[in-house]
């Protein structure tokens, strides 16, 4: 399966690694809290993947304590958001398609023949922010419409978008009879698509990875 992704860093905020046991001790933050990540993307369950991936990534250094309960008493909070367009046709684009010709033929009956998607492309953006012993009002505001343009914010102590374009196949068979997949089987379907989100959360998490072991 074609996974096309494309990495892009809206922004970045000095970050300076100086302890790869612990990537952010030079800002004295030896614990993070991760909550689930927002989904506000067009696709449903994402806000997992991406969460558990990330956080299994900073579990990695031995020096950085991580929990998930946003409410406790940690250095750091960070907030992941998932988006995507929010109108169907641009959120997917078809990259391959086949004729209801032959076998398919006979599975639409009477209806005229049509084009029917076998692989699809999807466009998903995650925004990770890391803040440190943000206030309420800190969170309100990097969870706004201006949330993203708030990279001097003196809490903040990376924010940064990644913008993935992977593709995924579509399952589409004839109806002949009983053991026929059917002329589209959903769920082959949305197996081959939520496989698919589980490359691209592990892919955020390499990602991630370069990005706070390296300096800015």
């Amino acid at each position: 399966m074609l996974l096309c992704l494309v990495l892009n860093l809206v922004s970045c905020a000095g970050y300076r690694v100086v302890n790869r046991g612990n990537p952010f001790e030079e800002d004295s933050i030896r614990s993070v809290a991760i909550p689930m990540f927002i989904n506000r993307s067009s696709y449903a369950g994402l806000s997992g993947p991406f969460t558990r991936e990330i956080s299994a990534l900073l579990s990695s250094y031995p020096e950085l304590k991580i929990s998930t309960n946003s409410n406790t008493s940690s250095d750091a909070l960070l907030i992941g958001i998932i988006d995507s367009p929010k109108r169907y046709a641009q959120a997917f684009q078809t990259t391959a398609s086949k004729f209801t010709a032959g076998e398919l033929r006979e599975s639409i009956g009477e209806r005229a023949q049509f084009y029917l998607p076998t692989a699809s492309t999807f466009i998903v953006t995650l925004r990770v922010i890391l803040i440190k012993n943000p206030t309420t009002a800190d969170k309100k505001l990097l969870l706004s419409e201006i949330g993203d343009k708030l990279t001097n914010h003196p809490k903040v102590i990376f924010q940064n978008s990644f913008s993935y374009t992977p593709n995924f196949n579509r399952e589409s068979k004839d109806t002949i009879n009983a053991d026929s997949g059917g002329i589209v089987n959903y769920p082959k379907t949305k197996r081959y698509f939520d496989q698919t989100i589980d490359q691209v959360a592990k892919q955020s998490a390499v990602d991630l990875r370069e990005l706070v072991l390296n300096v800015f």
